[in-house]
């Protein structure tokens, strides 16, 4: 079972003795780093890069990233949402097969740490002796640390280092921002097409509330995740039966309204897991 780890409890007794529990066996920890905002296609020639280097040393499996995209923070007013909310992230990982996640709560404190002091931080308490990141991978203060820097670290503190060719689907980079560009617009082929998988609404929020006619509705406000342009759109609930029901979800400037497809009573709230947009 993949284990978390929270950044801000790493010299803990308790998560040390889970590092030595998790690393057991093993030699170190092979690391891939970053937002994974959705995670899309272009995340898995870094995570088949981890599981690779994993296999050849006899090194755990993880993933350093953060519990929200670094880009809230950053541009707060103007961030239109993340593609996948931690919840789902998680699951995501931990299909895939990773042994742990070490997570980040991004904070002031945190984005004054110099990249330096991060990788080593890294080498010190979760053993890393392998890592891999995006060309364009920068970290610490002020974006203190690229690929260049992260290699020179590398012969100091002793791991090895990949930075991973970009993806492209048609001759396009797959990024973050081309997966929200296309939920904006209602393309959920594309954006299902740069993810590798189809892209869900996470159903996990408590303030959903019942309409006159057995509808559920909730602010936009209180969805973290990117949504598409107003509108109406033919989706399939995934309960956590394992059962998948039709339904019809709307889009307004303030609120977004589940209802039945057809005479089928909507699930109740608490039972249903993900939406799924059917694809037009």
């Amino acid at each position: 079972m993949m284990k978390i780890i929270r950044w801000d409890l790493l010299d803990t007794p308790e998560t040390l003795s889970l590092i030595t529990a998790i690393c057991g066996g093993h030699k170190g920890t092979a690391l891939t780093i970053g937002g994974f905002d959705g995670p899309h296609a272009g995340h898995e020639s870094l995570f088949d890069a981890v599981f690779e280097a994993a296999e050849k040393q006899n090194l755990a499996t993880g993933i350093v990233t953060f519990t929200r995209s670094p880009g809230v923070n950053k541009k707060p007013f103007q961030y239109p949402g993340d593609v996948s909310t931690l919840n789902l992230r998680l699951g995501y990982f931990a299909e895939k097969g990773f042994d742990f996640v070490l997570l980040i709560d991004f904070s002031g404190e945190f984005g004054k740490m110099i990249g330096g002091v991060f990788f080593d931080i890294l080498v010190k308490t979760v053993l890393m002796r392998y890592v891999a990141v995006g060309p364009d991978f920068r970290c610490g203060h002020r974006l203190d640390t690229g690929t260049a820097e992260i290699s020179a670290l590398s012969h100091k503190e002793g791991f090895r280092f990949d930075s991973i060719q970009q993806v492209e689907l048609d001759g396009l980079r797959i990024s973050s921002s081309a997966v929200r560009k296309a939920i904006q617009s209602a393309d959920f082929a594309h954006a299902e097409r740069l993810l590798g998988h189809p892209f869900l609404l996470d159903f996990n929020i408590s303030d959903w509330k019942i309409s006159e006619n057995n509808s559920l509705e909730i602010p936009v406000s209180f969805f973290t995740q990117i949504l598409p342009r107003c509108g109406e759109y033919s989706v399939v609930l995934s309960v956590s039966s394992g059962k998948s029901v039709e339904a019809k979800l709307l889009v307004t400037e303030k609120m977004v309204i589940l209802s039945p497809s057809g005479d089928e009573a909507l699930p109740d709230a608490a039972d249903i897991t993900t939406v799924r947009f059917r694809l037009s």
